[in-house]
């Protein structure tokens, strides 16, 4: 049985043969007509162009050597570094973005090409919108590829125009990513410098206000110094009573960047919250309310509290004072000195040929399939003739 088949088989693919060879000439005249006309098509229907670039990823900009200094003189921390927003995922998003195709079609450069030149500005946006794809990978890097086409039957001086403009896309879309990761940053650093001097200019007027109050109850009531005692309980109020009011300057400083409900601004309520706890038991005999020799500020004698209220006002207002100093300072060198560009590892190109389409690939799938297609339009035909030539029998 298995030796019928295996006849029968080699039958049928011998009369294969044996019809494509007594067809030849109509099998190759279809194959190279088909062939020919596919070629052909390549010229006339639209040529895409593809440039690409590669940027590398965003470093994290670290403080410079100057916000350092001025941090570690204040023995103070920062408000501003170490967030987890990734700035990867920024860097795409603003890829992604229509404001980046805005910024393109803005150009002058875009607008001198013939390809634009019949688009108004709504049409020109959405096109470059389109034209613009971007791939992110897993080591961070960014491949930015620009595709644009010519219109049927393509001149040489349209095709090259094609090529140029996909490499302007694509760099203008890189200076446009650079533009805006700059301005974001130098925006949101000039809010927070005002927000810090509007801070810093209250606390410098209540720190005048608190140290003519000092001078003038140190006259009246001829009270020079405190004793040991004393001093260690105002210096605890003044140590917890500065974080308090830092952190609540943070929470302020935060509140301009974050959500009401993000982990960052809880934290920092949470933060406060123990903090306010913390200084209130300060007030009312110790951090435990178990020490011994522990006294409640308001079993102080009267001339003695109010006195040590003002000097513990005063004290956190000048650590206050000196920690939005730094900020300042530190903001200020950061817009300057420390925004970050935007790094090319390879740079854009013209590219040297069209993308689509490929006349090489699309000949050679053309010939095959329509040889194919031949071969086997021959033998039905053989085939049905074949059956004819029985019944007729």
């Amino acid at each position: 049985m298995g030796e019928n088949n295996s006849q029968t088989i080699n039958f049928h693919f011998l009369n294969i043969i044996k019809n494509s060879i007594r067809n030849y000439k109509f099998i190759l005249l279809f194959t190279f007509a088909v062939t020919i006309f596919a070629y052909i098509i390549t010229y006339i229907i639209p040529h895409k162009y593809e440039c690409q670039a590669t940027l590398l990823p965003p470093e994290e900009a670290g403080p410079s050597n100057l916000a350092e200094f001025l941090k570690s003189f204040s023995n103070l921390p920062t408000v501003f570094g170490g967030t987890s927003r990734t700035k990867i995922q920024l860097y795409y998003e603003m890829l992604k973005s229509k404001e980046l195709a805005r910024y393109i079609a803005a150009k002058p450069e875009i607008k001198n090409f013939s390809l634009f030149k019949n688009l108004d500005s709504t049409k020109l946006v959405k096109t470059i919108y389109k034209s613009i794809d971007i791939e992110l990978r897993q080591s961070g890097l960014f491949i930015i590829s620009a595709t644009t086409s010519t219109g049927f039957f393509p001149s040489a001086q349209k095709k090259k125009e094609a090529a140029i403009a996909s490499a302007q896309i694509t760099k203008l879309a890189i200076q446009s990513l650079d533009s805006l990761v700059r301005t974001r940053i130098s925006t949101r650093s000039k809010r927070k410098v005002v927000l810090i001097e509007k801070l810093l200019a209250e606390k410098r007027h209540q720190l005048d206000s608190i140290e003519k109050e000092i001078e003038n109850f140190q006259t009246k009531n001829k009270i020079i110094a405190l004793d040991e005692q004393s001093k260690a309980i105002l210096s605890t109020a003044i140590n917890i009573g500065s974080e308090l009011a830092k952190s609540e300057i943070e929470l302020a400083l935060y509140q301009s960047e974050y959500e009401p409900n993000s982990p960052v601004i809880q934290a920092l309520r949470d933060k406060i919250q123990k903090l306010r706890e913390q200084y209130n038991k300060v007030q009312s005999g110790g951090l435990t309310g178990t020490e011994a020799f522990s006294i409640p500020l308001e079993k102080m004698p009267s001339l003695l509290r109010i006195y040590m209220n003002l000097l513990r006002e005063q004290k956190v207002l000048e650590q206050v004072s000196i920690f939005l100093e730094t900020q300042k300072y530190s903001e200020t060198i950061q817009e300057q000195t420390e925004i970050p560009g935007v790094d090319i590892l390879d740079s854009p190109t013209i590219p040297s040929k069209p993308y689509s389409p490929n006349k090489v690939l699309i000949t050679f799938f053309t010939f095959l399939f329509s040889l194919v297609f031949s071969v086997v339009l021959v033998n039905i035909r053989e085939w049905k003739l074949a059956n004819n030539k029985k019944r007729e029998a």
